[in-house]
């Protein structure tokens, strides 16, 4: 499974890029490692970003509502539908953060990135090929990883520059520190998981990801770099914890657990952040391939509607379901396929890279 945080790892460790994490308005000159960016002429600010996030999101469910074969009463469904149900928990709290001008809104943008990463692992195990749900799921994607690299409090602290504080240099410490953790506990599921090809490939992803961040250099660039990773390895810890057999437990981690821990570091780094709130209204460019828009008219009680079905239905799966879950994924070769039936997008996998051919932000140990 390929991707995420929005704009993440078509890129390696040798040279440092924010496509996108810079401040709003502009951008950060790519590296020959990211592929060019092409202005589409289209430009929006944060509250057009979220409107089509919302517009986008509710066109998802209203075409997953409709297909018989994503009865959320299927147990193979419930996943994706639980996402779903993250996501629209977190694009509230991003409204009512944005319109307060409080930090609710970029952890919210933060958490909704993840659980976005979690619907498109997800999304594999239903097997679905439902064309209109894949389209507006990634128009959703595009508008959440505009939303966290150019309006965010790594992007306000990455126009700032300098070299990292004392506190910074702790955090991304502590990030370290989890993440080898993490790549200990992937060592030992990927022995007994070894024939699961579709966990496997989750697997893979993720100690890739972990790995980057554990052996980045202490720069402000991999820093904000490692923030914006972690989006992406959360969304796969949870998208990938329904492959996993009831008796490979004791051998992995417990999801909701170990990544409050990752939360209350990106929290301590929102806090000390100073963020400038004009910047919200500021427009920046939709560049080609990043479209937000979803052509189906959508009015606001439609909308509303969508989300409350949502937020009110229940997904909850019992240890049966899971476990019947992760059975049927073993044996399933479509689920590890990577076909075009897929969410993935390239457009929302560019721009963290963790090296430091910039040399600017070195600490220079």
């Amino acid at each position: 499974m390929k991707n995420l945080v929005c704009l993440l790892l078509c890129l390696s460790l040798g040279g440092f890029t924010f496509a996108r994490a810079a401040d709003p308005g502009s951008k950060s000159t790519a590296t020959a490692k990211t592929l060019p960016k092409k202005p589409s002429g289209k430009k929006a600010d944060a509250k057009t970003l979220l409107s089509a996030a919302k517009k986008a999101y509710a066109a998802m469910v209203k075409a997953a509502r409709a297909d018989k074969g994503l009865d959320p009463k299927t147990a193979k469904n419930k996943p994706f539908w639980k996402a779903t149900q993250r996501i629209t928990k977190e694009l509230k709290r991003a409204e009512k953060g944005l319109a307060a001008k409080s930090n609710d809104f970029f952890d919210a943008i933060s958490d909704a990135r993840a659980a976005e990463e979690q619907l498109k692992v997800d999304w594999q195990l239903t097997g679905s090929e439902n064309k209109q749900v894949i389209d507006s799921a990634k128009k959703l994607g595009h508008a959440l990883a505009i939303l966290r690299t150019d309006f965010s409090t790594e992007a306000a602290r990455k126009q700032k520059g300098g070299p990292l504080t004392d506190k910074e240099k702790a955090e991304f410490e502590k990030i370290k520190t989890q993440q080898r953790d993490l790549i200990a506990k992937i060592d030992k599921l990927k022995t007994k998981a070894s024939k699961d090809k579709a966990l496997i490939q989750g697997l893979v992803e993720i100690e890739k990801n972990a790995k980057r961040i554990a052996d980045a250099p202490i720069t402000l660039d991999a820093f904000l770099a490692a923030l914006y990773t972690l989006d992406e390895i959360e969304g796969l810890l949870y998208g990938y914890d329904y492959y996993v057999n009831d008796s490979w437990r004791t051998d992995w981690i417990t999801v909701d657990t170990d990544l409050t821990s990752w939360e209350t570091t990106y929290d301590e780094f929102v806090s000390i952040e100073t963020y400038a709130w004009a910047s919200v209204d500021a427009s920046v460019d939709i560049d080609v391939g990043e479209e937000i828009d979803v052509s189906e008219s959508l009015s606001d009680e439609e909308i509303s509607t969508e989300e409350s079905y949502v937020e009110d239905e229940s997904f909850d799966m019992s240890d049966a379901e899971e476990e019947e879950v992760a059975a049927e994924e073993d044996t399933d070769e479509e689920v590890a396929s990577d076909d075009d039936d897929s969410m993935e997008d390239a457009s929302d996998n560019e721009g963290e890279d963790m090296g430091d051919d910039d040399g600017g932000d070195d600490e220079g140990d």
